[in-house]
């Protein structure tokens, strides 16, 4: 049986049970601080009010709250890669592309994940090790999408010219710039509206790209 230790609540816990809870409750609790009071006013006395948690835990088990803060990007973006990998793997098309896109902006807006996310990037203007994280986060999501480019240009003549990694770099970047907008505004209609043109031309571009024989 794993070794009991005290923690800064004074209670003993088995610490491979207890330690794992307390981390998500933790990462739960920044991300609530996040969505309603914004990087600015986030402290290791606010994260534990909305954890109902006692402070000093955010430094025994992060060692700081900019630690903390990196753990929530991190986990957060393993998340939104495990949650969406297999829809992405079954694109085929560009119009496939925009439709996967729309789903996660609509799943990740309704969910507060992209006011979090938002808060996180303006974070990281302060933090390196923040922005390492959020990066990190970034790399998951350009890699599944030059894998979904490379399946919809595998047949044609672009398949060999275009530079896949640049290309999925920069669909990335624009998908990330579109959530943090939308998490200014606090209004998703009108990204709703921009996924419903973007899935017109995206039809258009794949007829070209595939022209019916």
């Amino acid at each position: 049986m794993p070794a009991a230790r005290r923690t800064p609540t004074g209670t003993h816990r088995t610490a491979s049970e207890s330690g794992a809870e307390t981390r998500d409750r933790l990462q739960a609790a920044a991300r609530a601080c996040l969505r309603q009071d914004g990087i600015a006013g986030v402290s290791a006395r606010a994260i534990a009010r909305h954890g109902d948690l006692n402070q000093a835990l955010v430094f025994y088990h992060f060692g700081s709250v900019d630690g903390l803060l990196q753990a929530v990007a991190r986990t957060d973006a393993e998340r939104r890669a495990l949650l969406y990998a297999e829809r992405l793997a079954g694109v085929k098309t560009l119009k496939d592309l925009v439709s996967v896109g729309h789903q996660i902006h609509q799943v990740e807006f309704a969910e507060g994940n992209t006011a979090v996310l938002a808060q996180l990037v303006a974070g990281a203007a302060s933090s390196p090790e923040l922005g390492a994280a959020v990066q990190d986060g970034m790399q998951a999501w350009t890699t599944l999408v030059e894998d979904a480019l490379a399946r919809v240009l595998a047949d044609t003549p672009l398949g060999a010219v275009v530079p896949l990694a640049d290309i999925a770099y920069a669909i990335a970047s624009l998908f990330l710039g579109l959530e943090l907008m939308g998490g200014v505004d606090g209004d998703s209609t009108r990204l709703d509206s921009l996924f419903t043109s973007l899935d017109a031309v995206s039809g258009l571009v794949d007829l070209l790209l595939h022209p019916p024989t």
